[in-house]
């Protein structure tokens, strides 16, 4: 997109922020609090906060949040950190920061931080999200020494269960939370890598668990009595085989499968799970209907293999379920992210769908994106995973002017969120 493809008044307001002396001082200053920001990364990642046992981390964060200036900070009963910058117009109005404080790893994976010869830190956690939590505290720390004030409130969060089967739990259950104290105009998410990516629509997601279960008996004497794998396998064969469209991208795998009690036995029980992803909530309604077609025929045809009636059965359940959503390509925060990454000097790369905390927004109809943690990262989700905190403070930078747009700077710079939708 040229400028004259921007909307002007984002154009003139982002222009207008980049030469207000405060703001200037303020994106000056996350750069040289970055030695500061990043012994607290390493002291925060230290911290293992698997998905779901998040409390330490919570009571350190809200420690340092509270130091930092941030007002009525709290920890709800999912252990989600909580407060605000209150605004000069107390119009009840908010738009919402967060990173999210769950890692994937377990406890023990943590066994120490190094640093290479190249600068590189060097620990599970590191990047994802950990480094989420100490950028959304520089961008509080910077406004707050430099006395800057919004003009709606500006909430910031550091939220659990983003990981795996913790299906962003934590972002549901603060935005459920919000949404009876203020209205929330607008959500910015930092999570994934790198200065110049971001995200903006949201790839749904669903595990299934499906179990067959039948009488099971000997491989030889009991023959001809169904077996709950051969159930399973015909069943997985179905999710297999069925036609998924490539736009919008969706996808299915059986991705884990176990069962059977003994080698010589026929199987009692067999259960696998599957994960399926689309950026359509409408096309993954249509393959959640399919799979479980799936399920059941699987179940049927092995007991009409054998003449026998209702001797497998199944069940299933959806471990996690987070929805998809889109926004237009060309509307008001997408052009906003563009904008505020091209004026700290970074070309701007949106990602196609993605699967953030910005999903839960989006779902909701919260206008919403991610940016990118800023840097260079490897091995998320490894116990390999290092980051180079070089030049990250691009992420910091992103976020105030964004903040701000949308927020508005006091009674200089009117806010900008109320007009996203």
């Amino acid at each position: 997109m040229t400028m004259k493809e921007f909307d002007q008044d984002l154009v003139e307001t982002i222009q207008k922020l980049k030469t207000e002396p405060d703001v200037i001082k303020a994106l000056t200053l996350v750069k040289e609090q970055l030695p500061e920001m990043i012994e607290l990364q390493k002291e925060l990642v230290l911290i293992e906060a698997p998905s779901f046992h998040e409390k330490k981390k919570a009571d350190r964060y809200a420690e340092l949040l509270k130091e930092a200036g941030l007002e009525n900070v709290t920890i709800d009963d999912h252990f989600n950190v909580i407060g605000r910058i209150s605004g000069i117009g107390h119009t009840g109005k908010s738009v919402l920061l967060e990173g999210h404080l769950d890692t994937v790893f377990s406890f023990g994976d943590v066994k120490g931080v190094t640093v290479d010869e190249q600068g590189r830190i060097h620990c599970p956690g590191i990047c994802d999200d950990t480094r989420a939590l100490v950028a959304n505290l520089s961008v509080l720390k910077a406004l707050k020494s430099v006395g800057i004030c919004p003009y709606h409130d500006i909430i910031i969060a550091g939220t659990v269960c983003e990981e795996g089967l913790g299906g962003m739990l934590g972002m549901r259950t603060v935005l459920d939370s919000l949404e009876k104290k203020t209205e929330i105009l607008a959500s910015i998410s930092i999570d994934g890598a790198t200065n110049d990516r971001f995200y903006a629509n949201a790839t749904g997601m669903v595990d299934w668990s499906v179990t067959f279960t039948g009488p099971g008996g000997h491989a030889w004497t009991a023959f001809g009595i169904p077996s709950a794998v051969h159930a399973a396998s015909r069943a997985a064969t179905l999710v297999a085989d069925i036609e998924l469209p490539t736009n919008p991208k969706t996808i299915t795998t059986v991705s884990l499968i176990e069962g059977g009690q003994a080698i010589h036995g026929i199987a009692q029980k067999c259960t696998f799970k599957i994960n399926a992803r689309s950026d359509s909530q409408e096309a993954l309604e249509e393959l959640n209907c399919q799979m479980i077609k799936a399920f059941e025929l699987g179940a049927k045809l092995e007991n009409e293999r054998w003449g026998k009636a209702d001797v497998v059965k199944v069940t299933y359940e959806k471990l996690l379920n987070i929805p998809a959503g889109n926004q237009d390509d060309n509307c008001r925060i997408i052009q906003a992210a563009k904008l505020v990454t091209e004026a700290i000097g970074i070309k701007p790369t949106f990602m196609p769908g993605g699967s953030t905390n910005a999903n839960i927004a989006i779902g909701k109809g919260i206008p919403a994106v991610c940016f990118g943690r800023g840097g260079e990262e490897y091995g998320q989700h490894t116990l390999d995973e290092w980051f180079n905190p070089e030049g990250v403070e691009a992420c910091e930078q992103k976020s105030i002017l964004m903040l701000l747009t949308l927020a508005g700077l006091d009674e200089r710079i009117k806010p900008l969120a109320e007009t996203l939708k």
